[in-house]
């Protein structure tokens, strides 16, 4: 062979082995599940959840340095090398059976690193079990129960705030009005799954207050009840109703009731139900305690920001329910990338290890940080109130756009 020739090829030889070696693989996608009520009567806020989870996997995956946020700036996880965000959606049809096997399917047939789901109490209730017997972390990004972070589940999270964390903001700020907030009567719907308890944690935390109590009452969503707990209400004077509910329809029963009655007492309303109810219609003076505020998002700038943000995707405002949501892809994507691999043991020891601080958030709080029991110890609560045919936040005073009123409100048009 000519030599010059054979000193070629060998150089050829030479540069292709080089140019393999060289090569980089492109990592993976780290896949993260979302479960949410896509069908039935909750689907419309079960789609807030699922785009709020999309808004989140893409500020992970695109370069966003106007963000404060985790993961925000420059491209996918850097503790993946790089690797992009993923996310699987599936109904949970707002059933406990379909929620734990669409958990499993994702676990299983998608082998996703984590879950966020955004249900009833009922539905994470049966997730939470469901991923303690599959060992994938779940975090919960919507229900509010206190007992479900008493169940000893350790691949359970909550990032938003407890029944009692909600309802301490609401006897904070009747504590403030003093002797004008008379006996209160305290309503919870009853037939749903912690009505008991959470009867049990508003009477504790009123003695803690100070807030003295008349009645303990329970209602459904049904008329019959509705207009009996009219009556009763009707025939007191010189009081609050302070309320919980699960569902809208039963807190849209509750407000109804208060809305007809004689002299309009105030409601505080506690629970999903309420956090779900658009209006009260029935013309109730109606507080709640929330873990997130459309008003006060629109006056912080990266809350303002990430609404912007979503609505340009999405065409529509962003909901509490997609703040929610997330926030907890979010927290489940910093942890992913902390962790630095696909394991789920080591994902949920960097849950545990998770320290966001109030600047990374889009919500009102101290950051998030787990506490043993899986529950955000940082989530806090606002109160808003329905004033002139919008809900306007009324505490913490420092963060109030409006006082809160006391006397019944406008009339309902």
């Amino acid at each position: 062979m000519n030599p010059l020739r054979l000193a070629c090829g060998l150089a050829s030889v030479t540069l292709l082995i080089a140019g393999c070696t060289t090569t980089t693989d492109t990592p993976q996608p780290a896949a993260v599940g979302v479960l949410a009520p896509l069908t039935g009567p909750d689907a419309g806020w079960g789609v807030d959840a699922v785009n709020g989870a999309r808004l989140a996997v893409d500020v992970v995956n695109d370069d966003h340095p106007e963000l404060p946020l985790p993961l925000a700036a420059g491209t996918g996880l850097p503790g993946r090398g790089g690797a992009r965000l993923s996310l699987a959606a599936r109904d949970t049809a707002g059933g406990p059976e379909a929620a734990s096997a669409a958990l499993t399917s994702l676990t299983e047939q998608e082998h996703v690193a984590g879950l966020v789901l955004a249900d009833s109490t009922e539905v994470a209730e049966s997730a939470a079990s469901q991923a303690q017997r599959l060992r994938v972390p779940l975090l919960d990004a919507r229900s509010t129960d206190d007992y479900l972070t008493e169940l000893g589940i350790d691949w359970y999270f909550r990032t938003g705030p407890s029944d009692s964390r909600l309802a301490e903001a609401a006897f904070a700020l009747l504590a403030r009005r003093g002797q004008g907030t008379g006996t209160i009567t305290l309503v919870t719907e009853s037939g749903r799954t912690g009505s008991a308890a959470a009867m049990s944690d508003l009477r504790e935390l009123a003695r803690r207050a100070g807030v003295p109590i008349g009645e303990t009452l329970t209602v459904t969503a049904s008329a019959a009840d509705r207009d009996a707990l009219h009556d009763r209400l009707d025939a007191q004077a010189g009081h609050t109703v302070v309320a919980w509910a699960q569902t809208a329809a039963g807190a849209r029963a509750v407000a109804d009731a208060v809305g007809q009655t004689g002299e309009r007492p105030t409601l505080f309303g506690l629970g999903q139900g309420f956090r779900l109810l658009e209006r009260p219609d029935g013309g109730a003076a109606l507080l709640r305690a929330v873990p997130w505020s459309a008003e006060l998002a629109g006056r912080e700038p990266t809350a303002r920001l990430v609404a912007q943000l979503y609505e340009q995707r999405f065409g529509r405002p962003m909901s509490a329910v997609a703040a929610d949501a997330f926030t907890a892809t979010i927290a489940l994507a910093a942890a992913i990338d902390a962790a630095g691999s696909s394991d789920a043991a080591a994902i949920r020891t960097a849950l545990r290890r998770t320290s966001l601080s109030a600047v990374q958030m889009i919500m009102p709080w101290d950051g998030v940080r787990f506490g043993d029991d899986g529950q955000n110890q940082f989530a806090a609560a606002v109160v808003e109130q329905w004033q002139d045919r919008g809900y306007r936040l009324v505490y913490p005073v420092e963060l109030a756009s409006s006082a809160a009123r006391w006397s019944s409100p406008e009339p309902q048009p």
